[in-house]
């Protein structure tokens, strides 16, 4: 009788497992796929257009799209959209069933794909860690090369007619590649295709070693300060931690061959950083622990604010900077009332600087006290922490804040989260009554200290 059980369990679970499972269509087939790899930078830009057939008999929801596993784990983006723009459902990480180690995305059709009908999908994958600097040391006046793999073919799991690759680099040189024909270069762009009649899941590494001396910059931890006033002002503050993630400097720094020629004795060190802040923005600082950093410059267009960021020192490979940024903006431009409703839209996070890396970000955001039922809606799966409360001055019974933390972002994800809360609004009287209450007190001190009289010994009357 037990072992009967422990069977009828153990068959529950391969079925539950199983079923957990997506499985592959034999019905689509990729007629053609044209993919473009934007290596220019540090973060790698991989967009795809898919042109599928349903081949079946009956309407197909949604294809499966995949990656290798190396550049699975290194996916930080990844979208969908249709012929007409419009964003698909992606589901992230699916598990199939298939024997391959790939990396799997369900996508979903805006709708079925009719049997006999075709539909373009253009996916866009950023992967920010995928390139590596070879050598992984250089001298302060060496150029940075570094290296990307990857794969001739498109994985896909379903068979294609024809594809094509085209890569863009940072300049022409290249240092080496390998060669699938067809395969052609021209300056900075090389082709490699177009390719017919690949099987499903088929491999071919693809190396690519080249220049590029694009800053490579990591921000290893991003505090995202947001403090919400009822009195007209939204204060934003941004602690920094920034490292330099390319090639190591190898040996020491001179500061002589900097200054005589820095285009030559730094060309793959970071000498400014370009701050993108609201339009809005007014009262900006830039500091570090020293203390402000004269040497940044501040620059107000017709739709945003640009900080030019200059730390105090060049950032070479392996170095960092720690510093904080801060702006104060009206609170009319996010913050909308509906009686005793508030509703709160900000980005979760900001742009730093151009193809950023945020390797863990928390943004809290601190209510005016008194703030309850609130709820939270972020634009990508992000870990809502605990509630804390925030003192400051004139507070009573604290201030809520509420923590987003979320890893492993890039530019994409800037985005806008919403977060709705009550308030009453005869709690903005609080801090006023504190202070005249204060004051009252005092002077009632005052006029009654001066009444009193504490002298041990009376004058005598003349």
């Amino acid at each position: 009788m037990m072992r009967e059980q422990f069977v009828l369990v153990l068959l529950l679970a391969v079925g539950s497992s199983l079923a957990a499972k997506d499985t592959i269509s034999t019905n689509l087939v990729n007629r053609e796929i044209t993919r473009t790899i934007d290596l220019k930078t540090q973060v790698a830009h991989v967009s795809y257009e898919f042109v599928i057939e349903n081949t079946g008999s009956s309407a197909a929801s949604h294809f499966h799209f995949a990656l290798d596993a190396h550049h699975g784990k290194q996916l930080s983006f990844l979208g969908a959209t249709d012929e007409d723009k419009k964003s698909l459902k992606v589901a992230e990480n699916v598990k199939v069933q298939s024997q391959s180690d790939a990396y799997f995305a369900r996508i979903t059709f805006a709708s079925p794909l009719a049997a006999g009908s075709k539909a373009t999908v253009n996916v866009i994958a950023v992967l920010p860690r995928i390139l590596s600097p070879y050598p992984a040391e250089i001298t302060q006046s060496e150029k940075q090369l570094v290296s990307y793999t990857g794969n001739h073919y498109v994985l896909s799991p379903y068979t294609t007619d024809s594809q094509t690759t085209h890569i863009e680099v940072a300049n022409k040189n290249i240092e080496s590649m390998s060669r699938l024909q067809p395969t052609s270069t021209d300056e900075a762009k090389v082709k490699y295709g177009p390719y017919t009649n690949i099987a499903a899941l088929t491999s071919n590494e693809m190396t690519l070693h080249y220049e590029n001396n694009a800053p490579y910059l990591s921000i290893r931890d991003l505090d995202r300060k947001i403090e919400v006033s009822h009195w007209g002002n939204i204060a934003v503050e941004e602690t920094i931690e920034l490292v330099h993630v390319g090639a190591k400097l190898k040996g020491s720094f001179s500061r002589l061959d900097f200054q005589r020629n820095p285009a030559v004795a730094a060309q793959a060190a970071v000498l400014t950083i370009k701050t993108i802040l609201p339009a809005t923005a007014r009262d900006v600082y830039y500091r570090d622990e020293i203390g402000n950093i004269s040497t940044s410059h501040l620059m107000e267009k017709e739709d945003s604010v640009e900080l030019d960021i200059r730390p105090r020192f060049p950032l070479f490979g392996g170095w960092k900077t720690h510093y904080y940024t801060g702006y104060n903006v009206p609170s009319h431009e996010y913050l909308e009332r509906y009686g005793s409703q508030y509703r709160l839209t900000m980005r979760v996070v900001d742009h730093v600087y151009d193809d950023q890396h945020v390797q863990k970000l928390n943004t809290r955001v601190i209510l005016p006290e008194g703030a309850k039922n609130i709820k939270v809606s972020a634009p990508f799966a992000m870990e809502e922490l605990p509630q804390t409360l925030h003192y400051t001055y004139l507070d009573t019974f604290g201030r809520p804040v509420v923590v987003l933390s979320a890893s492993n972002l890039v530019q994409e994800h800037i985005q806008d989260f919403v977060l709705t809360y009550e308030f009453d609004s005869t709690l903005m009287l609080q801090e006023p009554l504190l202070v005249v209450g204060f004051l009252y007190a005092f002077f009632l001190v005052v006029i009654v200290s001066v009444r009193l009289d504490f002298s041990l010994v009376k004058a005598k009357q003349a």
